[in-house]
């Protein structure tokens, strides 16, 4: 006799609410994460910002612990983010609100290809993402150009001024 039926697992309904639950969960753990890699940069730059951060400089041995520790921390907090940032992915795609696919631009986060047949969510056409993803850095590099001219001319400009021997001239007394 063969058994036609299928054993049905329990999947546990996803809701708004349970998504938004997650969310927040991913947030608190952005901060733990912050948490710990400013540990591990305190404890790197050997300038205790807590009692905590002095007993662990006291010697190379607690400061080698500490770092391992917060580093461990930094680490698996990051892959649990991952993964969770993954599964609220994956649950936009099934409800159709991103496009699936494996292929990736990774600077614009988009489905190689172009943006054509894009179902736009939010901001519409000018959607803040989109248009930050495309946006260029040309006039900052330009102001930064024009900038340091300036500030060398004016160095080269008070180099070149009489009296001036790269050394800082005395000041006078005001008594």
């Amino acid at each position: 006799m063969e058994d036609n039926s299928v054993d049905e697992i329990a999947v546990p309904a996803f809701t708004p609410a349970t998504r938004i639950a997650e969310l927040n969960d991913i947030d608190r753990s952005v901060s733990t994460l912050l948490s710990a890699a400013s540990d591990a940069i305190a404890i790197l730059s050997n300038s205790p910002t807590n009692e905590k951060h002095e007993a662990a400089l006291r010697n190379s041995t607690s400061a080698r612990a500490a770092f391992s520790t917060a580093a461990e921390s930094y680490f698996s907090t990051l892959s649990s983010i991952e993964v969770r940032l993954r599964r609220q992915v994956y649950a936009l795609e099934e409800a159709e609100l991103i496009k699936p696919g494996d292929e990736r631009d990774s600077r614009r986060g988009r489905a190689l290809g172009g943006d054509e047949n894009l179902n736009r969510v939010g901001g519409g056409p000018l959607d803040s993402s989109w248009l930050n993803a495309r946006a260029s850095d040309k006039v900052a590099a330009g102001m930064k150009k024009e900038l340091l001219a300036q500030a060398r001319e004016w160095v080269d400009g008070q180099e070149h001024r009489p009296g001036h021997d790269g050394k800082e001239s005395p000041k006078p007394d005001a008594s």
